[in-house]
């Protein structure tokens, strides 16, 4: 689990990442006008604790393992974060609002 945590804030550090930009993660920017240096520095402040689920398969990519995290950004609101580790850089599939 460490691992994954050390891998995200180096790559958070140095920029190399890639975010989906899927409507959920842009609305939920939009909504609460984050900017990308707020969600940058949001990904980079993940802990242990913060961890929801994983490592789990990825569906869609067998072979490859999600990682689910669930932290306060703002007070009173939780979001939904999902990366992966993929070709030497973090890949964040889902940041946004939790729904639940």
């Amino acid at each position: 689990m460490s691992e994954i945590l050390v891998k995200t804030k180096s790559s958070m550090k140095s920029g190399n990442y890639d975010m989906v930009p899927t409507v959920k993660n842009r609305n939920s920017k939009r909504k609460y006008g984050l900017s990308q240096y707020d969600i940058e520095d949001y990904i980079a402040s993940l802990e242990a604790e913060d961890l929801y689920k994983g490592p789990e398969p990825d569906r869609d990519c067998p072979g490859e393992e999600l990682f689910i995290f669930k932290k306060e950004i703002i007070p009173n609101v939780i979001f939904y974060t999902k990366l992966k580790y993929k070709n030497n850089q973090i890949k964040i599939l889902s940041c946004h609002e939790d729904e639940n």
